[in-house]
């Protein structure tokens, strides 16, 4: 399986570096659009009144809709076709981004982001099974969603204005799908039905179960993290701006991560975020949070293109281990913010940090035998 994209290169010699490059862009974009909306989604569900598990609540509705969305749009596209989902799913969200704009209570705002939650999901898998189809290397490929978040947290930092940023995430969904439309069917396995969804999952459980582990901490911790930064003393663009930190760092770092193991390069994540969350509840000071959003930046990068890597070489099944992939972040979305904002709510917001590198060390412990079978 490490050699099929070299293959896929081979089946597709034309326009491979144009090809490369415009999946970049989109992801680009696409992440820029996800960005700029969600990293003020809790200070406006504050400003409209609601409670710190309201808050929890609207990124748990958010996560469910795009776990249910990604999970069956990435199954089904194995059978028929990436491109479908990819362009009618940017479509569908860019309409789901401008939809925000209504958004002048905490019910609405719940039932918004849900819609974009699932608008999301239908296009997210399937543009990372075409991706890997296409030949593209994923460690780049994930940088380019990094660039995309350093530019949708600068711009929430300069614009200020959530309404404005609502606006922006509409035309670069919509530029991503009139994007799409240039994008060729790219090489890949006929299925004549839709690959069996539970022997995808049981081929990499474990390495699916520590990614849910610790990304459930992670969006524990995201969703009261600008609310706890502002209890530090930080306004919005040191919000915005410590955000951007842990971007550029992913940027940086996963344009390199392809060429090492990714089973090494998956603990090293797994590892670096326990330190991570542990150090963010001891933090003092904006020179420390930049150490630690450094840090963060390294450690995301590692595990998320580490655990892409072993399940996207793992079988022929792309869109559905995609798929899985992309539900169990997104499971996390759902379930974590709830528990980021019951945590808060009783044992206020260092208690939710603690809680995160507790379970990110249970995932390292579970992740520990599948690197044991596959390296003997």
């Amino acid at each position: 399986m490490r050699k099929q994209s070299e293959q896929v290169l081979a089946a597709n010699p034309g326009g491979e570096w144009s090809c490369r490059w415009l999946i970049g862009l989109l992801n680009f974009l696409l992440s820029f659009a996800i960005q700029g909306s969600i990293i003020f989604i809790p200070l406006l569900g504050a400003q409209l009144g609601a409670s710190d598990f309201q808050v929890g609540l609207i990124g748990s509705v958010y996560g469910v809709a795009f776990l249910s969305s990604s999970l069956i749009s990435g199954w089904k596209s194995d059978s028929l076709g990436r491109l479908v989902f990819v362009r009618w799913g940017l479509l569908v969200s860019s309409a789901a981004f401008a939809l925000q704009l209504v958004a002048h209570s905490v019910i609405v705002l719940m039932a918004v982001r849900a819609v974009v939650g699932f608008s999301l999901g239908i296009a997210t898998a399937a543009t990372i099974a075409y991706a890997f189809e296409s030949g593209a290397n994923m460690g780049k490929f994930s940088s380019y969603g990094s660039l995309g978040w350093i530019f949708g947290a600068m711009a929430a930092a300069i614009i200020g204005k959530i309404e404005m940023l609502f606006r922006l995430s509409f035309i670069c969904c919509l530029l991503a799908f009139l994007l799409s439309l240039a994008f060729k069917k790219a090489p890949s396995y006929d299925f004549p039905n839709p690959p069996n969804l539970w022997q995808v999952l049981r081929r990499d459980y474990r390495i699916y179960l520590a990614v849910f582990l610790r990304h459930l901490g992670a969006t524990a911790v995201w969703i009261i993290l600008p609310l706890y930064l502002a209890s530090l003393g930080m306004d919005k663009f040191w919000i915005g701006f410590l955000w951007a930190i842990n971007f550029v760092v992913q940027f940086v770092v996963m344009r390199e991560l392809e060429r090492f193991s990714e089973y090494k390069i998956f603990f090293y994540g797994q590892l670096l975020s326990v330190l991570v969350f542990a150090a963010f509840a001891v933090a003092a000071g904006r020179f420390y949070l930049i150490v630690i959003m450094f840090f963060l930046g390294v450690s995301w990068s590692c595990l998320y293109v580490g655990a892409l890597l072993i399940v996207l070489r793992g079988g022929e099944e792309k869109g559905t281990a995609g798929g899985i992939f992309q539900s169990t972040l997104n499971l996390c979305s759902a379930v974590g913010p709830l528990l980021g904002g019951l945590i808060a709510q009783g044992w206020g917001y260092r208690g939710v940090m603690y809680f995160a590198a507790a379970i990110g060390l249970a995932g390292m412990f579970i992740a520990v035998p599948a690197k044991k079978k596959t390296s003997g």
